[in-house]
């Protein structure tokens, strides 16, 4: 059954082949992945409608090639997978021309350049990028941009804070969590406005130039070649610097050149095989890594369940004998994080406290919003448990003479353990698969270092495939113990506890 289960993710996760330019003619429309929260590249606009340089860009494109556009919303580390799989027929959103890219994925020639600067504060005390080479320092960028490695190599001193989305690099810096952002400045600065109060600074000197082009998928020759024709028609009548100027205000730092546009097809990878190569070796060297992040997915589990439990069993007890104030103030908390979602609740307190002045660390926001989410589910499960009680095993405990906490230790909390052990086993085991919420905050505990890996190797399916297994492993080792310590300490007969 599980070689089944394995099968089936395996065709699950199988990458469709790139549709050629013949079969994108056929079905009339031309699907292409721009990023939803990266203006003025491309945005939602107040009409809620996808705009900037890209879509218009897009939309130029499609229109030479006489099909219908339609926008598919596309983060930054999606940009690869999305045309590995097939969802997309090209990426944009500022895609640098990379040898690693390269080798999964095919370019058209330049779309624009992308001139590398540094963004930051007046708390920083600098004037050259070399400057920010201190162990003091942290730099803020996102998973799945080039420049993440590169940065490793130029700046190799300082800590690194990962996020997943553009806005929260600068709310990284504006909230003191980072010092500076080295990316395209031009792609950055408009978030800036969100933080006029924060005295922002962008240095001169840029740390290098490269090109971004437009992805397509691998051997898709004939629909690279049909973009590459309409985009030098682009250049060449100055589309593509009207619209740059039209969205960022300002010329492009460094057009691209008559000669990469005749150049087209002769320097940049592309033909070969259309057909997706799977490639395990280099998430399997890895695989230690990935360990080490589940070690940590089990500690945010053991963490925010225990800690959850010990609120659910207050919460519990408070409902069921405390005054009518404290049973509907426990039943407001409850309602309240039961009904909304704990991302939500653990981004209000990485996000929103720092505005309150209240700075919490990653690991420490995640922990209390998991555990607080944790608590209030626990306190109905609990209930059930502490309801089970009967008053006249209390009772008999009051006349032998134990104490309160004596009553709790040797009265109740044994036989609401046996009453709800099994829904507790199973909650335990939603936690550790919850942990993963913890990478959009920068935790690397497994899917944050899966999505480290994915960014820079690119091969997202066989490092997921990977580490499907390894919670796989992680879930049935922690139901098989559970199970085991329910027989032995609390005489509960199953064989098995699953998700």
């Amino acid at each position: 059954m599980r070689v089944l289960f394995i099968l089936l993710l395996w065709l699950v996760a199988m990458p469709a082949a790139a549709r050629p330019m013949a079969e994108i003619a056929a079905s009339g429309e031309l699907r292409v992945g721009v990023n939803p929260n990266f203006p003025p590249m491309s945005s939602y606009g107040a009409d809620n409608t996808l705009g900037g340089f890209d879509v218009d860009v897009a939309r130029a494109l499609a229109g030479k090639l006489k099909v219908r556009l339609v926008l598919v919303p596309t983060e930054a580390a999606q940009r690869v997978p999305f045309l590995t799989a097939g969802r997309i027929d090209m990426s944009m959103g500022a895609l640098t021309i990379t040898p690693e890219r390269a080798a999964l994925i095919d370019f058209t020639m330049p779309l624009h350049s992308e001139a590398m600067g540094v963004i930051t504060t007046s708390r920083t005390n600098i004037t050259r990028w070399q400057e920010l080479d201190r162990a003091d320092i942290t730099i803020v960028n996102m998973r799945g941009n080039q420049s993440v490695e590169l940065l490793k190599e130029k700046l190799p001193k300082p800590q690194r804070l990962l996020v997943d989305g553009n806005a929260d690099t600068i709310r990284a810096i504006a909230q003191g969590r980072a010092d500076a952002l080295v990316e395209n400045v031009d792609f950055f600065l408009g978030f800036t406005r969100n933080y006029p109060e924060t005295q922002w600074k962008v240095l001169s000197d840029p740390i290098y130039v490269a090109w971004c082009a437009i992805g397509v998928g691998k051997g898709n020759d004939s629909l690279r070649i049909a973009l590459d024709t309409a985009l030098a028609g682009l250049h060449r009548d100055g589309t593509i610097l009207r619209l740059w100027s039209k969205h960022y205000n300002a010329p492009m730092t460094v057009p691209v050149s008559e000669a990469q546009i005749e150049d087209a097809g002769k320097t940049i990878v592309a033909g070969g095989s259309g057909a997706y190569r799977f490639d395990f070796s280099d998430v399997l060297g890895r695989v230690p890594y990935l360990l080490g992040g589940a070690v940590i997915s089990l500690q945010i589990a053991f963490l925010c369940f225990w800690l959850g439990a010990a609120i659910g069993l207050a919460g519990a007890i408070g409902k069921l004998y405390g005054p009518a104030p404290l049973a509907k103030a426990i039943n407001v908390y409850v309602q309240g994080f039961t009904n909304t979602p704990a991302l939500v609740q653990i981004f209000l307190l990485y996000y929103a406290l720092p505005d309150a002045g209240v700075m919490l660390g990653a690991f420490t926001a995640v922990v209390i919003g998991l555990t607080l989410n944790a608590g209030a589910y626990l306190t109905e499960i609990l209930r059930a448990g502490v309801a089970s009680v009967r008053r006249a095993e209390i009772e008999a405990a009051q006349v032998l003479g134990l104490s309160r906490l004596g009553i709790l230790r040797h009265v109740m909390l044994p036989h609401i353990l046996q009453t709800v052990y099994k829904p507790l086993a199973n909650f335990f085991i939603i936690l550790i698969l919850g942990s993963s919420m913890a990478a959009l905050f920068g935790v690397e505990e497994l899917t944050g270092r899966a999505i480290n890996i994915s960014t820079v190797n690119l091969r997202t399916i066989e490092t997921f495939s990977v580490v499907a297994l390894i919670y796989i492993g992680l879930t049935l080792i922690a139901s098989a113990t559970l199970a085991v310590i329910g027989r032995h300490w609390f005489r509960i007969g199953v064989k098995r506890v699953a998700a």
